[in-house]
């Protein structure tokens, strides 16, 4: 589970109220901004069930299976604005670039034609730096964030709640609002407050994510998500320019 000290949001919460990311010129995004608030729907989007609850599992093995055949970007914020990570997957063309930062860092990596390109912070005389890939994405587990959805979205007793309309797409409205709440495979006397909403679409995508929990020592757990399908091309960053990556 994701342990670090966290003050944010999930999308992955790209919305307890919902969350959209605001665009820099170059199309990266930078930060996550809040949202106009959904619009009610009458069409309802089915989830899987068990027991009576939403079956997050089977939520999360469908989000992961439909990002397997599409291209996508993907946002994450934690602890704020300064604690990032972004995956842009061009599935056309089998171009992959993960950003992170971390205050006043930031590592960003593209994955092209099998070779890894990475960012040089403090060395005047490249940009970058090649190596073989080995088949892995860097700094990240996995490109579609499932693993990371499992680990923080572990809470019982999440429900689906409604079904509201954002950028013309109807999304189930799953949530967990709890209090003493066991996390799986914590210590019994470990408690948690949660408030958590989730929102997946029709083809099984989680398209956002705001999460919050509270644990018994005072720790405090924020992840905001947001998930875009469908974009054209990865964003290729000033400092890989002369890479030729779509050339």
């Amino acid at each position: 589970m994701w342990r670090p000290l966290l003050v944010v949001a999930v999308v992955t919460l790209a919305g307890c109220s919902g969350l959209l990311a605001s665009g820099d010129p170059s199309g990266e995004e930078a930060t996550l901004t809040p949202a106009p608030v959904p619009e009610p729907t009458a069409t309802p989007v089915e989830v899987p069930r068990e027991n009576g609850s939403v079956d997050l599992d089977s939520v999360v093995d469908r989000h992961e299976a439909a990002l397997a055949e599409r291209s996508f970007h993907r946002h994450v914020e934690r602890e704020g604005p300064q604690n990032t990570r972004a995956v842009w997957m061009d599935r056309d063309s089998g171009v992959v670039r993960v950003r992170q930062t971390f205050g006043p860092l930031t590592d960003d990596a593209i994955v092209a034609d099998g070779v890894v390109y990475r960012s040089v912070r403090d060395d005047p005389e490249r940009d970058y730096v090649t190596d073989e890939s080995d088949g892995r994405i860097p700094y990240v587990f996995s490109a579609s964030g499932a693993p990371r959805l499992r680990q923080v979205l572990d809470a019982e007793d999440y429900d689906r709640v409604g079904t509201v309309r954002r950028d013309g797409r109807p999304l189930a409205v799953i949530a967990s609002n709890d209090t003493d709440v066991p996390l799986s495979g914590a210590d019994p006397d470990q408690v948690v407050a949660v408030r958590s909403r989730i929102y997946v679409d029709r083809q099984g995508v989680v398209r956002h994510v705001g999460h919050w929990e509270r644990q018994k020592d005072g720790t405090e757990i924020e992840l905001r998500l947001r998930v875009r399908t469908g974009i054209d091309r990865v964003p290729i960053p000033w400092w890989a320019e002369d890479a030729a990556i779509y050339d």
